[in-house]
């Protein structure tokens, strides 16, 4: 891989810094990173500067397959060879069970990877992105992924974690055991959707994500929109698991509540979780001035005593709170600035502000607000991929020579913390949702500075798929051979002898990477 310096000084390593370096496996790794210097990673320097007058830019291309398919400027026929170029990198699997169809967050080669970091399960929010991605497609398994997401909703264990906090919404707002929200993470070979189990037990999780149950909702809503889900589909028992959704929103006030987001750490107040419920229920309320759906959800709503919190004045009432907290953060910096800088709770630039473009549908969010949101992100861009926000200590260098978990429990946090080495964070594979993100811009505004930004992130997304020269092999950032034309979680930073070096993650092929990519390549066509 290639070798750069980020100035970062020897005074790192002082102390017994890490104790990877005594690491036999550690050695080899950085011996395999020092031959391979400037082998692997070609520099894709556009010939002339974009065609709205803006500068040239550099693009750390991984795979000497996808470098000659990059371009200044896209037409129709070049989108087109890079979505068959890529087309098997991208194909997410859909495993099919009796009880249902799912997407596991990473598709490993090595079931071993799959179960010691739990990258096997399956999280709501990684397979709802999956679910566009097939339907962007045109693939039937969409609809069953969908359709699962529901049911798993609507299982015994959710409904009755909703209940309860209708029924006393502090048990989840006010208190920090996250294992009282509704679940968004569970073992797929479970017929009862259980969670994903440890030493016998469920394993604690920050389950508090509201980004991720305001997607299903968001989702099932568009689904019947455009026909990929029929009335039918919406059985009593499924409409009963979104309803306690939508009341379990107004009871705990998701406008004002602190949840984990996207990241699945400390709660705080996060614009991009209140964005995607808000969203959610924009679409709700006008999914239920259609007398068919409307009748249905009536049913349940009076048989579950849900019906005030459903009335119009209700629902925009919720949907205003949302924007007004949208609104205020935006404006005070982004993600979680309303607390004093020194809380940790505190976030101005965070990559999850990409969810207020996409995939959400903020009808009310300005031009003005969503560029802010990409200029905001930007800064958060490195040279192989962006951040989700500075002194992000997961999957930071040397990550997987420290022994620490990809759990989200206390003591792994702090031992992340502990190991963090100033500016080595993983930087992840956002470029695609960025470039979905400004392309949705673009065709607002039709402006080549749009879509000259659209491109330079398209070309970034596509520079991070693995790849090889000659016969070497791809080496992750955990030492262990990785697959070639694969798209990882991130590319980590491998500090050693005065060096940093970058190699992908071992968490390679990840899903929601696949199905980002399958998404900015449909935006592209569209757009051309």
């Amino acid at each position: 891989m290639r070798a750069s310096l980020l100035g970062l000084g020897l005074a790192l390593f002082t102390g017994g810094f890490f104790m990877a370096n005594a690491n036999d496996d550690f050695a080899t790794l950085v011996g395999k990173l020092k031959r391979d210097d400037a082998v692997r990673v070609l520099q894709f320097m556009p010939p002339a500067a974009n065609a709205d007058g803006g500068a040239p830019y550099r693009v750390f291309v991984h795979s000497a397959k996808i470098a000659p398919l990059l371009k200044n400027v896209y037409a129709a026929d070049d989108v087109a060879a890079l979505a068959s170029a890529t087309a098997t990198a991208r194909r997410i699997a859909v495993i099919k069970h009796p009880h249902g169809s799912f997407i596991q967050a990473a598709s490993f080669e090595s079931a071993d990877k799959g179960e010691a970091t739990h990258y096997d399960a399956v999280w709501v929010r990684d397979t709802l992105w999956g679910y566009l991605a097939l339907r962007a497609e045109n693939q039937p398994s969409a609809r069953d992924v969908l359709l699962t997401m529901l049911d798993y909703l609507a299982s015994p264990a959710q409904v009755k974690r909703m209940h309860a906090a209708v029924a006393a919404p502090q048990t989840v707002t006010a208190v920090a055991d996250e294992m009282t929200a509704v679940h968004i993470r569970f073992d797929a070979s479970s017929p009862t959707f259980a969670d994903v189990l440890e030493g016998g037990k469920p394993q604690l999780w920050h389950h508090k994500q509201n980004d991720a149950l305001g997607l299903l909702l968001d989702n099932a809503l568009t689904a019947f929109a455009d026909g990929t889900l029929t009335l039918e589909d919406f059985t009593p028992k499924r409409l009963r698991g979104l309803a306690l959704l939508v009341a379990y929103f107004d009871a705990t006030e998701f406008y004002t509540m602190e949840d984990s987001g996207a990241w699945e750490e400390k709660a705080r107040r996060n614009t991009s979780s209140i964005a995607l419920v808000t969203s959610a229920l924009e679409n709700l309320a006008g999914a239920l001035r259609a007398a068919p759906f409307a009748a249905a959800w009536q049913a349940v709503a009076e048989r579950e005593k849900l019906t005030p919190r459903f009335t119009p004045e209700n629902l925009e009432k919720l949907v205003a709170g949302g924007y007004a907290t949208i609104n205020r953060q935006l404006e005070l910096g982004g993600e979680s600035p309303d607390y004093p800088e020194t809380d940790p709770r505190y976030r101005a630039a965070d990559a999850a502000l990409l969810n207020l473009i996409y995939p959400a549908k903020l009808s009310r969010l300005t031009l003005a607000q969503k560029r802010r949101v990409l200029q905001i992100v930007a800064t958060l861009a490195g040279d192989y991929g962006i951040r989700r926000y500075v002194n992000d200590d997961y999957q930071s260098g040397n990550f997987w020579f420290q022994n620490i978990p990809t759990d989200t429990d206390a003591r792994s946090y702090a031992e992340r913390k502990r190991s963090f080495i100033p500016g080595t964070e993983a930087q992840w594979f956002f470029d695609s949702w960025f470039a979905t993100a400004a392309l949705i811009v673009y065709a607002e505004t039709k402006e080549p500075a749009d879509w000259a930004t659209a491109t330079r992130f398209a070309n970034r997304a596509f520079g991070q798929l693995t790849g090889t020269v000659g016969d070497r092999e791809v080496v992750a950032a955990d030492g262990q051979k990785a697959p070639t034309f694969a798209l990882p979680e991130s590319y980590n930073h491998v500090v050693a002898d005065g060096r940093v070096f970058v190699a992908p993650s071992p968490i390679i092929p990840l899903n929601w990477a696949k199905a980002s990519l399958t998404l900015m390549l449909k935006e592209l066509a569209k757009n051309n």
